[in-house]
């Protein structure tokens, strides 16, 4: 196409700036708009996946083959034997993509206080490390966190709190089957109660020293039911799952999973979203093709007379459609540049500041995880490109059958129109 035909298209578009500054500013909205939804539903992508993941889950576990989903306390890994715990974490975090990992040991049994008792699960971490991969020590509404420095201290949540008549220095004694067929028991001290909002959590999980759950348990130091791991970048949990896999396997038997293996609901989701992200797409591209269709046959028509003469004067048929299509794609691309030029501040304002879903929603669940009132937007550059392409793809088609309209024109005919 010669740079004079663009020229001539771009000149036609502002031969009625009215027009062409509606269908502009119609388009250039909608590409806000686009940017927007793709923005926040990126944001809730990955609001769930960090809430779901970091309250206990860990983005990858690493567990003896036959040990998830049922958990038996016996099946650690390396078997009876137990593992070199340093070595097996110091192979983990060798991997580049890998943040942190840190080890877990699970039990359930009886926690008693006074005349009440509730069944609860208990899971042994390492203070240190487990602040790493996980953010409970950020939900404690009272009391602190668990300390090496406290090992019969627990931290429980604050539905066992209020379902048991207890408190922040209450004491607890634990009962569970232990490894070698006794029954551990000892007693505990509450100093933190913690709230995630999930009710499975805030009412059976009871969390306490990595060492303390192993004496109760009579586990030895080299046996662990579980190694959690958090990554730089969650997205690649997937595959940085499957290369641990061959990398562990070298080590001793392991199966490693990430967590769209391990909350499928919450994988689901995900998808669903997407997949509601690429429908809304589709809706406005559909109200594009209107528009432009209606703008650039408007313009045809209009040009009838003009059209026909310049067929007259030796224009081709095929340059008469490439005109209409230069049209439209200066059309589109003047609205892309306005969209993003107002689009950037409105991006700018959903990561820093979010949306506040205001005070009768302080938080929600969805797909199985808590979500607070604010969300927060997320840059999603392949959508954001993905919404350009495809409104100038939309462009060019929805003006094909005014560019084709006008190139059958006959001269003779469209020269008598007035």
């Amino acid at each position: 196409m010669s740079g004079r035909l663009l020229q001539l298209a771009w000149r036609n578009l502002w031969r009625n700036p009215r027009r062409t500054l509606i269908a502009m500013s119609a388009i250039g909205f909608g590409y806000v708009m686009l940017l927007f939804v793709a923005c926040l539903m990126a944001g809730l992508r990955q609001q769930m996946i960090e809430t779901g993941t970091g309250l206990v889950l860990s983005d990858i576990q690493v567990h003896a083959p036959a040990y998830y989903p049922n958990r038996p306390m016996h099946q650690t890994l390396g078997g009876q034997k137990g593992t070199n715990v340093t070595t097996l974490v110091a192979a983990i975090t060798a991997d580049p993509r890998v943040y942190a990992a840190s080890p877990r040991v699970y039990g359930y049994g009886l926690a008693s206080a006074g005349d009440q008792s509730a069944g609860v699960e208990i899971l042994g971490v390492d203070p240190h490390q487990e602040q790493k991969i996980t953010v409970l020590q950020t939900r404690i509404v009272k009391g602190s966190y668990l300390t090496e420095g406290m090992p019969k201290g627990i931290v429980v949540g604050d539905k066992f709190v209020t379902t048991n008549g207890v408190g922040v220095g209450s004491e607890i004694i634990l009962l569970t089957q232990a490894a070698d067929g006794s029954m551990g028991n000892d007693l505990y001290t509450i100093v933190g109660i913690f709230h995630t909002g999930l009710d499975t959590v805030d009412g059976s999980l009871v969390l306490m020293s990595l060492s303390s759950l192993q004496e109760l348990l009579r586990l030895p130091p080299v046996r662990i039911h579980e190694i959690g791991i958090k990554l730089h970048d969650v997205t690649e949990a997937t595959t940085a799952a499957a290369a641990l896999g061959v990398q562990l396997s070298k080590i001793l038997p392991v199966r490693v999973r990430a967590w769209p293996d391990l909350v499928p609901e919450l994988a689901d989701y995900v998808q669903f979203n997407r997949s509601v992200t690429f429908i809304l797409f589709f809706i406005f591209f559909l109200l594009a093709i209107i528009g432009i269709v209606n703008t650039m046959l408007m313009a045809v028509i209009e040009r009838t007379r003009e059209l026909g003469m310049l067929m007259a004067v030796g224009m081709r048929p095929v340059q008469v459609v490439g005109l209409i299509l230069a049209e439209a794609a200066g059309l589109a691309g003047a609205s892309l540049v306005l969209g993003g030029a107002i689009g950037v501040p409105v991006l700018w304002y959903l990561q820093v500041h979010g949306l506040d879903l205001g005070s009768a929603i302080d938080e929600f669940s969805l797909a199985g995880v808590v979500v607070g009132r604010h969300w927060y937007g997320r840059q999603d550059f392949f959508a954001y490109s993905q919404a350009a392409l495809g409104l100038a793809v939309t462009a060019l088609a929805s003006a094909l059958y005014p560019a084709l309209r006008a190139a059958r024109f006959r001269p003779t005919e469209a020269l008598r129109k007035i």
